[in-house]
């Protein structure tokens, strides 16, 4: 039989450009390229790229930028609406003195605290397509363009809403780009074009040096499947060699193209499964086409152009959107972000090609075009999955790379991206779930060991275009106190042995020997809180707050908040509060959302109180830990690599010794340690540290009890638990949970059958549910509220939004002490590496000493019925058995006590005990202060 080239079979494509007034745009290009034979080279090899980094940092064209940043910020750009609260610059950043190359950009800085914001840079595909035509015009610049083609409109959806950014068009010949050396627009390629954006990025932060130390997130779509990870590739190999290196963070990718043969068979699955083209046709290309091959057969190549006739007259880059039909521009007409209008680059073309827009962006008078007709594409290799391996070795940063993807592109589908990231093998650290924008499920996402994989639904080939509001999402998407845990415990790899008593003495000999005390002389009076920002009226209590240094070599210090008691605090105990992640902050949740003196309105600036503080019973102390969560830091990055359990307990035993010396009036009061979920671990960890080093310090801490809130302690009890919670409380299947009971023993090996019962019970059945409270309201509206006034008897699921405000206020930071710092709930630095899974032994040697265990019996994340395995693991005698208690007149849960352990359930509470349920959260804690079990009838006095 007669055979074909492979790419014959994406000749076919050249159907997708009959489209009503269509013109060439970033996916036809990207068809363009693969139908060129001459286009395509072997995949990329490490010794190619490692020999080019040798050349190009010693080659690299670096030039004086003095002035040129003022030189080439925008005043007013034509037609833009009043109002503008950021900077712009747009200029040409010369890569190649002796060709007369430049690069044009157009950045935009954040309005909201530009200093403390990353910088990311994105770039559009083709390859040949512009940056500013497409991403900063149509998809997530700060504005858009009328169909007038002259006026812009603001995109509330802008990724300078949370980041400073960067579009580069890029190579030279595309949109204002140039150079005056015309074989260099012959030769384009690949290669070629990482390295000009390599020496275009050290040349613009020399000219906005102020940017040099932000964390750089590079990504973009399409094409740019090739170029961001070739660029990262550039960056990491030539920040061996060169004198100035760039601070590269992350990448990400929005439907990309990144391996011909992946992706070509996942275009023609798409096809069928999406109900766009027959099922013979589909069979033939099943039987034959196996895309891996230099040839195919004839047949193939007849399947693969029936099946894109007979998709029919759609759009092939967002199958479900509407076509152009009428390219004119419109006169008084104002667009919406929220209705995408298909007709998008007409206007664009319009707007961009005007003398006065192109005088105001300082750019060279160009016949301006979405995408390049000059370009010959010399060098594309047909996969660069070898890149981006090698960016996955290189761990830059904890999401090193995002691929990102919306579902109703048929052009670059997520057949393609998931079958190009299959082919890497990776392990799958946290399994496929929904995520969500607002009130509606956003998408989906998988996270592999090095790459997540992220669907956007709704979207296609240009997700921020069609679906604005969940690109902002996804890109400023945080991880919450239980998503983190989550993200743990799912992780086998982050495993460690259970600590053995041997090992915690012998370190406990150093620890005591090593920790560092220092002078504290005055420093508890400077910490002292004269008012915080909002705060109302009648405080009747001290508050400090400040950093204790716990290693001043690698200059790593914890941050605190302490609240003293309004009633006769010298009488009253000391307890420290530890929220958990790991890597979350006690401030953020412990202080403002749970028992704090205050809670925080939804105006995010002012405060109310919390009438069920815990102050009102004992002197709180509230510790961000470890370093980098938080206002905590370290002028030490390998010490955020490097994070775990063990360094968490020693760090937090430092900073105690260290913050008693500064209150050294708290040293003879009892002490009590206490937190929640992933504080399971550091909570007991800690007090086992307390008390082995004060059998050898010369200072010793008075630790009286502990007590762990929804805590994750053991990690086959507690998967176990769950699923039967699941179960039991109808959020799962008969089926599915007859197959985890028969194939899951919750042993660090587990089947594939379990593996896949679990994944559908936990994340497919529950659907959309918080789940760290089952049947509480979801945040569906996250902005601030002026002039409201929140109640601590209504629980508001928007809470986090408020604290986040608040607390990147600058003058809140500032009446804190803290540093000026993008202060997040929870911390995405850490790299947390060292973990028991189970602390089960360090339980059992404080049993003595008392332990508390209580369980909000609404959590799905950490349920009652892991807590209650868990405990039974002991094999404790039982000395009071099962009772209700009560707060007020009302059952607030059931108690058992052990002999050394006592377990108590709270009522109609979730993951965040005191934020759910305030009142009986502290009826809890006066009891555990108290020494004695809770009440046991309504208004039993302690």
């Amino acid at each position: 039989m007669k055979k074909l080239s492979l790419y014959a079979c994406l000749l076919n494509l050249s159907f997708l450009v009959l489209l009503p007034y269509s013109k060439a745009n970033q996916a036809d290009k990207l068809d363009e390229l693969i139908l060129s034979r001459s286009s395509q080279k072997p995949p990329v090899t490490l010794s190619w790229a490692e020999e080019d980094a040798l050349k190009t940092h010693s080659s690299a064209y670096v030039a004086p930028q003095e002035g040129l940043q003022q030189a080439d910020k925008i005043v007013v750009l034509p037609g833009q609406p009043y109002g503008v609260n950021f900077y712009q610059y747009s200029g040409y950043v010369t890569v190649d003195p002796e060709a007369g190359r430049a690069l044009f950009y157009y950045f935009v800085e954040s309005p909201y605290n530009p200093s403390t914001k990353p910088l990311v840079l994105w770039l559009n595909g083709g390859p040949g397509c512009s940056s500013l035509g497409y991403g900063a015009f149509e998809e997530l610049g700060p504005f858009r363009i009328n169909s007038d083609g002259k006026t812009l409109y603001r995109n509330k959806y802008a990724w300078n809403e949370v980041a400073n950014v960067l579009f580069l068009e890029s190579p030279a010949g595309v949109g204002f780009s140039y150079s005056n050396t015309t074989s260099d627009y012959d030769d384009a390629g690949d290669k070629s074009t990482a390295k000009d954006a390599y020496v275009f990025l050290i040349n613009w932060l020399e000219r906005f040096p102020q940017y040099k130390t932000h964390d750089l997130y590079i990504t973009g779509e399409s094409y740019a499947g090739h170029y961001v990870p070739q660029l990262a590739y550039t960056i990491l190999l030539n920040n061996k060699f060169a004198p100035q290196t760039i601070n590269l963070k992350a990448i990400a990718v929005w439907n990309a193209w990144i391996d011909d043969v992946t992706s070509v068979k996942g275009i023609f699955d798409y096809l069928w499964t999406h109900a766009l083209s027959s099922d013979q046709t589909h069979e033939l290309i099943e039987k034959y086409c196996d895309f891996t091959a230099e040839n195919d057969s004839a047949i193939c190549a007849n399947a693969t152009r029936t099946a894109l006739i007979e998709k029919g007259k759609i759009d092939f880059y967002n199958i479900y959107a509407p076509l152009c039909f009428d390219s004119s521009l419109k006169n008084g007409s104002t667009g919406s972000v929220y209705d995408f209008d298909p007709c998008s680059d007409y206007y664009g073309e319009a707007y961009l090609n005007r003398p006065e827009v192109q005088l105001a962006l300082h750019a060279k008078p160009t016949n301006w075009a979405h995408c390049s007709d000059q370009l010959s594409w010399n060098d594309s290799p047909t996969t660069i999955l070898p890149v981006i391996k090698y960016l996955i070795d290189s761990g830059i940063g904890l999401w090193i790379y995002r691929q990102v993807h919306g579902d109703t592109d048929a052009r670059v589908p997520v057949t393609s991206s998931r079958y190009s990231i299959n082919t890497l093998k990776l392990p799958i650290q946290v399994p496929w779930r929904p995520w969500y924008s607002e009130q509606e499920v956003g998408g989906y996402v998988v996270k592999y060991e090095g790459v997540t994989f992220v669907t956007v639904r709704g979207a296609g080939h240009l997700v921020p275009s069609w679906q604005p509001e969940r690109a902002l999402t996804f890109i400023t998407s945080k991880a919450s106190q239980a998503e983190k845990l989550l993200e743990l415990i799912l992780s086998r790899t982050s495993q460690k042995p259970p600590v053995t008593l041997s090992e915690a003495e012998e370190d406990a000999l150093k620890t005591h020997s090593s920790a560092y005390v220092a002078p504290q002389e005055g420093l508890s009076q400077a910490d002292k809180i004269l008012q915080l920002p909002g705060q109302p009226y009648g405080v009747n209590f001290d508050q400090y707050s400040g950093y204790v240094t716990v290693d001043p070599v690698a200059g790593r210090a914890l941050f605190y908040y302490f609240v003293e008691s309004p009633y006769n605090p010298s009488t009253k105990p000391l307890v420290l509060w530890l929220n958990g992640g790991p890597g979350c902050s006690s401030l953020g949740y412990g202080a403002f959302e749970e028992l704090g003196p205050f809670r925080i309105n939804s105006d995010g600036k002012t405060l109310y109180r919390n009438k069920y503080a815990w102050n009102e019973v004992a002197n709180v102390l509230f510790l961000e830990s470890p370093a980098g969560v938080g206002f905590s830091y370290s002028n030490t990055t390998s010490d955020y690599d490097d994070a775990g359990d063990k360094s968490t307990a020693k760090d937090a035993y430092v900073f105690l010794i260290n913050w008693l010396e500064r209150f050294p009036q708290y040293k003879t009061h009892d002490l009590y340690i206490t937190g929640e979920s992933y504080a399971g671990h550091y909570v007991p960890q800690l007090a086992y540290t307390i008390l082995l080093n004060n059998k050898y310090a010369p200072q010793t801490i008075n630790l009286k009890a502990i007590a762990v809130w929804n805590a994750w302690i053991d990690d086959v009890t507690s998967l176990k638990g769950i699923f039967d919670y699941l179960w039991a409380h109808a959020l799962s299947s008969d089926q599915t949970h007859e197959l985890i009971e028969k194939y899951c023993d919750f042993s660090e090996k587990v089947s594939r059958i379990c593996a896949n019962a679990s994944r559908t019970a936990f994340f497919d059945e529950r659907g959309k549910i918080d789940f760290s409270n089952i049947y509480a309201p979801r945040c569906h509206d996250s902005s601030l509220k002026n002039a409201s006034t929140g109640f601590v008897t209504d629980f508001d699921p928007c809470s986090d939004n408020y604290g986040e405000a608040y607390l990147n206020r600058p003058e809140v930071q500032l009446a804190l002490h803290a540093k000026p710092t993008n202060w997040t709930h929870c911390s995405e630095v850490l790299n947390y590496k060292d973990r028991s899974t189970t602390i089960l032994p360090v339980i059992r040697y404080l049993i003595d000493n008392g332990v508390f265990f209580y369980s909000g019996d609404i959590d799905s994340v950490v349920p009652v019925t892991s807590s209650r395995y868990s405990i039974n693991t002991l094999k404790l005698p039982i000395q009071v058995p099962w009772y209700p208690w009560y707060s007020g007149n009302e059952v607030g849960g059931y108690v058992v006590q052990y002999k050394g352990a006592t377990f108590v359930t709270v009522r109609g509470a979730g993951h965040l005990v005191p934020s759910w349920q305030p009142a009986r959260a502290l009826t809890l804690i006066s009891s555990f202060l108290s020494g004695i079990l809770p009440p046991t009838s309504p208004w039993q006095p302690f």
